[in-house]
């Protein structure tokens, strides 16, 4: 363990430190969080449309279409609206002028999506299909910007103007720079390949990594590897996420759709599987642990620690039991903090993918409490059984390592009481 933890410190942990710095990762990252709001409101309006119980479906049926609109002005517009929220968060992060710069990547990201025959803009590009270009645009739009900034390339107003003004001025050159520079492209690849840049995007990138973060494998790599940042006290879903966000939420839009049309759902892997079924708790499924705190600890430490964070748990805030066990630098609470989720993962992907249990489509707020976050994802009251099974064989897996640490603690504070015990009669 020794040697694995020197590995892990001297390569692993340095650069997973200057990922989850990385400047234009944390624009992604954020600029996706500020999508959740919408995307949990359009979920809330798609369960009331595709209800799980079966005659209540048959009484909304009638009202369906009508309640597809708030999902389409949601999830539908997933990709136009990370243009401007990672184009803002970048251009504040260079301490700039964010909005202009969201602005100028709204209209880079029209610029470049082609028109259907009729002249309209196609609604399919403006959601998931064109989020991974919004990312691009958003981030060439800031750095453009930056560019001109920089060696003060932009119209400048006395101070007396209202900042609104000088703001719209300042953006003036680099924006027609950035519009020119995206329309150039987009011409250059249309007379030469007779592509367009959505298209090009969506080759290279979107499918590629798309089929890699749908897979069951991915999916397992991205929970190793949240959960070994973690257990060396890096946020490990917020360095993953930064990377795969994108993705599970472009899977998620995808689900979204086929649920509308009452399709068959394409994915098993997306945000709710990734940010609700392995996560009971928290990271690490913290609830099953807390579970055994509260109920089977001995130690003074872990038997206060459980009735202290058993409420953050079953809102699924693990940060009092991984900082406060601790479960991190801990080899024997490591082992099962990766084990667990792992183990509930694979078992929750193949309970989906032979049909026991509806695949999910959902986003719900992350500290919805189980068994109810399994019901509302999959819209199937046996997801919430098997949150609870779930919950259970995490339980079963922590136990051995849970009971050995529980004893050593027990076996500390005992000597600890002796020795202050022969202090007491020394003085």
């Amino acid at each position: 363990m020794n040697g694995f933890q020197e590995f892990m410190e001297r390569y692993f942990m340095p650069v997973a430190g200057r990922l989850a710095e990385q400047r234009h990762l944390k624009a992604v990252r954020d600029g996706i969080i500020a999508v959740m709001p919408l995307l949990i409101i359009g979920s809330v309006f798609l369960i009331i449309s595709s209800p799980p119980v079966e005659t209540w479906a048959d009484f909304m049926a009638p009202y369906a279409a009508k309640l597809s609109i708030p999902v389409d002005a949601t999830f539908g517009l997933l990709g136009l609206i990370a243009a401007f929220s990672i184009a803002y968060s970048l251009a504040k992060s260079y301490k700039m002028d964010g909005l202009s710069a969201g602005v100028l990547s709204i209209a880079a990201f029209f610029v470049a999506t082609p028109l259907t025959e009729d002249g309209n803009i196609p609604l399919n590009l403006l959601g998931s299909e064109g989020l991974f270009i919004a990312i691009l645009l958003s981030i060439l739009t800031v750095e453009i910007f930056r560019f001109f900034e920089q060696r003060n390339i932009v119209i400048r107003m006395p101070e007396s103007v209202p900042p609104s003004v000088w703001r719209a001025f300042t953006a003036l050159i680099p924006g027609a720079v950035i519009i020119a520079v995206v329309w150039g492209i987009d011409l250059l690849l249309s007379a030469v390949w007779n592509l367009s840049l959505h298209e090009i995007v969506g080759a290279v990138l979107r499918e590629p990594l798309q089929m890699l973060g749908s897979s069951f494998w991915g999916a397992m790599v991205a929970i190793i590897l949240i959960h070994l940042l973690w257990s060396f006290g890096i946020h490990g879903i917020s360095v993953v996420a930064s990377v795969m966000a994108p993705i599970w939420y472009s899977l998620t839009e995808q689900n979204v759709a086929a649920q509308q049309a009452g399709e068959e759902l394409p994915h098993i892997v997306g945000q709710p599987y990734m940010a609700i079924w392995w996560a009971v708790g928290g990271s690490g499924m913290a609830l099953a642990l807390t579970l055994l705190l509260v109920f089977m600890a001995k130690s003074k430490h872990l038997k206060g620690l459980g009735r202290g964070s058993i409420g953050a748990a079953f809102f699924n805030i693990s940060e009092p039991v991984i900082f406060g066990a601790p479960i991190v630098m801990n080899p024997l609470l490591i082992v099962p903090f990766i084990l667990a989720p792992l183990a509930v993962g694979i078992i929750t992907y193949f309970t989906m993918s032979i049909g026991l249990v509806g695949k999910p489509y959902a986003i719900v707020p992350w500290t919805t409490p189980p068994p109810f976050s399994g019901i509302l994802t999959t819209g199937d009251f046996r997801g919430g059984i098997l949150m609870i099974v779930n919950i259970l064989v995490a339980m079963l897996i922590y136990f051995p390592f849970f009971k050995m640490y529980d004893k050593q603690l027990l076996k500390e504070e005992a000597d600890n009481k002796e020795d202050a015990s022969i202090e007491e009669k020394d003085d």
